[in-house]
């Protein structure tokens, strides 16, 4: 019985994560979220595999100079917004 609830929690886990790992990376998640997302990335080799493409995106990002007169702050919650559309390719 307990490995069922073991896969449901994974199951539901690896539904709830992605989503919230941009927030995780950014250190907006309060103790219980973040550590269900660091718990579940212990165990899901293709979670582990996307937060791992994020920090090199944002490594990548962090390296690009920022062009004259930008807003880095407009650019980022753009950006963010893009992501976080239904149906975006992520």
């Amino acid at each position: 019985m307990r490995s069922l609830l073991e896969r449901a929690r994974f199951v539901l886990d690896h539904r709830w994560a992605p989503p919230h790992m941009s927030a995780y990376l950014d250190e907006e998640l309060n103790s219980r979220p973040r550590r269900r997302v660091e718990r579940h990335v212990g165990e899901c080799e293709e979670c582990r595999r996307l937060l791992a493409g994020l920090r090199e995106l944002i490594r990548v990002l962090h390296g690009l100079p920022t062009p004259s007169g930008a807003d880095a702050g407009r650019i980022a919650a753009s950006v963010r917004l893009l992501i976080q559309e239904p149906g975006s390719s992520t």
